[in-house]
């Protein structure tokens, strides 16, 4: 419902896709997919917390009973809030509690979205699978072992699905984002000695947009990339090749 999502919902729908949106909340959701529809796509909203296994697996349902198939799984859900909150911080400061939460969002809702989605992809012998990995599952973040822990977790598990499922006709890919200035990540940015910081570890003379983020999910959708799975596809502005 913002940031990277905000985005990429309206950037699908231009490319024709009937989209099931699965945002926490109807007061953030229902009015996104009325845009939606009143500029012409095809959209509706079911509420969805990825940290709910039950909740995950009603709306993977309202796709099928809806469409009949699901050709494309996007997994964006994020721990933003938890994040912003406080609950990720050095490991010795954090409770099991906190980690728990972490890694519910982060990885588990992504793996029971896979776990109610796959079914359906096999059925129809295709699909394409599209998670929204950080440089913080390869790199190292100041302090954010829940993040790091289930984003490294969700970069495995993509590898792992294109590994069993391709011979099925399901392709499985994660994109690895770097600094991404949106509504939500603007406090990593909110100055200008921040951004100027930021930009001097990328290798272009930008930092990257939710709409960065969406052209490579499309592209990954679409049959563009039917050669391409297991990759963790990198869009950090070359921040993960530039030497210390």
């Amino acid at each position: 419902t913002g940031g990277i999502g905000g985005v990429m919902a309206p950037r699908f729908a231009g490319e024709g896709a009937k989209l099931v949106l699965a945002p926490r909340t109807a007061a953030k959701g229902e009015p996104i997919a009325q845009a939606l529809r009143d500029a012409g796509g095809a959209a509706v909203f079911v509420p969805m917390d990825t940290a709910v296994e039950d909740q995950v697996k009603a709306a993977v349902q309202t796709c099928a009973d809806l469409h009949g198939r699901t050709d494309v799984l996007v997994n964006n859900a994020g721990p933003v809030d938890l994040i912003l909150g406080g609950v990720d911080k050095r490991l010795d400061l954090m409770s099991t509690d906190d980690f728990d939460r972490m890694v519910k969002v982060s990885l588990y809702g992504p793996f029971w979205c896979l776990r109610y989605v796959l079914p359906h992809m096999v059925e129809k012998k295709s699909g394409s699978i599209i998670n929204i990995s950080s440089i913080a599952a390869v790199s190292g973040l100041p302090n954010m072992p829940g993040y790091a822990a289930g984003k490294g977790g969700l970069s495995a598990l993509t590898r792992q699905v294109a590994f069993d499922f391709g011979k099925l006709g399901i392709r499985s890919n994660a994109i690895v984002v770097g600094t991404v200035v949106h509504d939500t990540s603007r406090v990593m940015v909110d100055t200008p000695e921040k951004h100027a910081d930021v930009l001097s570890r990328t290798l272009t003379d930008r930092l990257g947009d939710a709409d960065d983020v969406a052209s490579a999910a499309i592209y990954l959708a679409s049959d563009e990339s039917g050669f391409v799975t297991g990759v963790n596809f990198p869009l950090e502005g070359g921040l993960l090749v530039k030497s210390r």
